[in-house]
């Protein structure tokens, strides 16, 4: 019994920690924004990588495989040194977040294609060409089923295998904005201010909620019963899956085009009036603001308490979730085009790609960091501080402190263990 005990505690201490894939856009089919993936402030520049094309893409990452569309294609780079592993044409820009799953890449592009891509080499498996309009929002992968919505408004459900169409539905309005599925329901806005749930097993439409004339460019986030989606009347809606009433409605002072990242009752966006939002979940009343960061368009992720986010003045930053309190920032470059899509989270390390084809990986300090370059141009790579310059404002109540995140404690474990093995010996 002693040596079983023994080597159940090796097998567990000898057994490495595997990384959290961030798969999709905003890392799962809630658009939840969040990993477990531990990442602590201040960050340093691990590597950058120069694609030499557009993207509005943002990247995602699957067994150390950074994932990232462009206006050349699809590039695959590998997520531990930003080195190529291969490049994908397609005959227009993939604007898309690419959706990865059982080792395939799903994307749509402006050339009103669908694909199907093989993860690891880079090759077509199959490709849908019945859209008459271009893909902007990212697609979901759910149970070996695809769901994506081109700008024509015609919602597919691919099967993930054959590609073959299993269900569609006429929506009739442009959408921009990528779908969440959760709860039994698929979600999403439209160009004309609808906010849409349709059946996920079926397509029919469940509800639809009027948030006015005002376009929709935000991309919902299931949580806790309810759907928090932006629009362009600069307000962020929540709203009840289960029959789209609304819960409560928060205003900014300009357009909401970021999609909102939820977690542990936090509501997080930022807005184009410059600031960077918490909101309680539950009632719509505000935690605390950021301030003057810059305009904000990307998605938020958050890590170990930390929420991170891209502006338009070519900043990252990183926010203590609770507070509000600024924990890190980083330039991202000089140029116009040289500010951040949404960023992601994986292996411990923060993936951040520019509109101009810059693609970052920033680690923790206490990980060991290979000299940054940046191949394919001389630009020298951007450095990074972390020097608070602006204070949050705080409304009451006060946020708590900043817990610890989960983990594993192995030390408890140990001693439970030692004290099992202590008691057996004992009846002995």
């Amino acid at each position: 019994m002693r040596k079983t005990l023994c080597f159940i505690l090796l097998s567990i201490l000898m057994t490495p920690a595997y990384a959290a894939d961030w798969s999709m856009f905003k890392n799962d089919a809630l658009h939840s924004g969040y990993t477990d993936d531990v990442l602590n402030t201040p960050l340093t520049l691990k590597w950058t990588k120069d694609l030499g094309f557009d993207t509005d893409s943002s990247p995602v990452i699957v067994n150390d495989i950074l994932y990232i569309g462009s206006t050349f294609g699809v590039f695959a780079l590998n997520a531990k040194t930003g080195k190529e592993i291969w490049r994908f044409h397609t005959d227009s820009f993939v604007r898309s977040v690419p959706a990865v799953s059982n080792g395939v890449i799903y994307i749509g592009a402006d050339d009103k294609k669908f694909y199907a891509i093989d993860a690891k080499d880079g090759t077509l498996k199959w490709k849908n060409d019945t859209s008459l309009g271009g893909y902007t929002a990212s697609a979901v992968v759910v149970d070996n089923r695809v769901y994506v919505i081109p700008k024509d408004g015609t919602f597919y459900s691919f099967d993930a295998s054959s590609g073959e169409i299993i269900w569609l539905t006429l929506v009739g309005k442009i959408v921009e904005s990528s779908p969440a599925i959760g709860e039994g329901i698929i979600t999403f806005g439209t160009n004309g201010g609808d906010i849409i749930a349709l059946d996920a097993s079926t397509g029919k439409q469940k509800w639809s909620y009027d948030a006015g004339i005002s376009d929709i460019k935000s991309s919902p986030v299931i949580a806790d019963g309810a759907i928090f989606i932006g629009s362009n009347d600069g307000s962020i809606y929540a709203l009840n899956t289960v029959n789209g009433t609304l819960k409560w409605k928060y205003s900014t002072s300009d357009n909401v085009e970021s999609s909102p990242s939820v977690k542990n009752g936090v509501v997080y966006f930022g807005s184009r009036d410059s600031n960077f939002f918490a909101i309680d979940a539950a009632t719509g009343k505000l935690k605390w603001k950021f301030p003057d960061s810059g305009q904000v368009l990307c998605a938020p992720a958050i890590s170990n308490n930390v929420v991170y986010f891209g502006t338009q003045n070519n900043f990252i930053y990183g926010l203590d979730a609770n507070s509000g309190q600024l924990l890190w920032k980083n330039s991202t470059g000089k140029n116009d085009k040289d500010y951040i899509t949404s960023p992601a989270i994986s292996d411990n390390v923060l993936f951040a790609v520019t509109h101009s084809g810059l693609v970052y990986a920033y680690s923790s300090e206490n990980v060991t960091a290979q000299t940054p370059t940046i191949e394919g141009t001389s630009k020298p790579p951007v450095t990074s501080t972390a020097t608070p310059a602006i204070s949050p404002t705080v409304l009451p109540p006060k946020p708590e402190p900043t817990k610890k995140s989960p983990g594993f404690d192995y030390p408890v474990f140990i001693m439970l263990i030692m004290l099992a093995i202590g008691i057996y010996n004992k009846k002995k």
